[in-house]
């Protein structure tokens, strides 16, 4: 990467840093709730995957969608700066963004689960692939969002994208590998939690990649 790249992912970091820290500490207190347990975990878990969700899309709208609205990709395209070495700068920067509070998010996430006694240590594979999924699901939102060219379709792939956690937490937990295990005292990893998270992986990469050939190759990328 040259300056001008570097300094791209930086502004990105500094454009987007209250959105980032107001979703890692809407996370974090939102785990700390669910190691109260009972009423308090179940409002705690939605806060938590609502703050992790909702810091993703808004990256993913006022990083890519806004830009290309308020038309400032044309000054920024102005630089001595080509396509690819944007989008890539774009990439990795809104992704920098979002895996700072989805780190702290997580790790809280973990700690709750291990640190609570009213929370079962065998929930522990499941928050570690919902965790996972979240990452990925917010590499997906970001390609779309790259590809997107109308505000339309950006609305569309943010509604899918949000209505797939609900899929994923009914399809995944009740996988018997995972579902027999949610209550033990120890938590389980077998090949169900491996391969769900494998998947995850091939996901988080192709979505990360397929910008890098597709969008990064057009000639009217305005």
């Amino acid at each position: 990467m040259n300056g001008i790249t570097t300094r791209l992912i930086a502004k990105e970091l500094h454009v987007h840093r209250w959105t980032m820290l107001a979703t890692a500490a809407a996370a974090m207190f939102s785990a700390l709730a669910c190691a109260a347990g009972g009423a308090a975990f179940n409002v705690g878990s939605i806060a938590w995957l609502t703050a992790v969700i909702a810091g993703g899309a808004m990256l993913a709208i006022y990083g890519v969608a806004n830009e290309r609205k308020e038309r400032s990709l044309q000054f920024l395209l102005a630089l001595p700066v080509s396509i690819p070495q944007y989008v890539l700068a774009k990439t990795l920067g809104l992704l920098l963004c979002f895996a700072l509070p989805w780190l702290a998010a997580s790790v809280s996430a973990v700690v709750a689960v291990l640190a609570s006694p009213a929370i079962p240590d065998g929930l522990l594979p499941f928050v570690v692939a919902m965790c996972g999924f979240l990452l990925a699901n917010f590499a997906v939102v970001l390609c779309a969002g790259l590809h997107a060219r109308s505000e339309g379709a950006m609305t569309a792939a943010i509604i899918v994208t949000n209505m797939s956690v609900s899929l994923f937490m009914f399809g995944v937990g009740a996988l018997p590998g995972i579902r027999n295990h949610l209550g033990a005292e120890a938590p389980v990893w077998n090949g169900t939690v491996a391969g769900v998270v494998l998947v995850e992986l091939l996901v988080f990469a192709i979505a990360l990649l397929l910008p890098q050939l597709t969008v990064a190759r057009r000639r009217d990328f305005l």
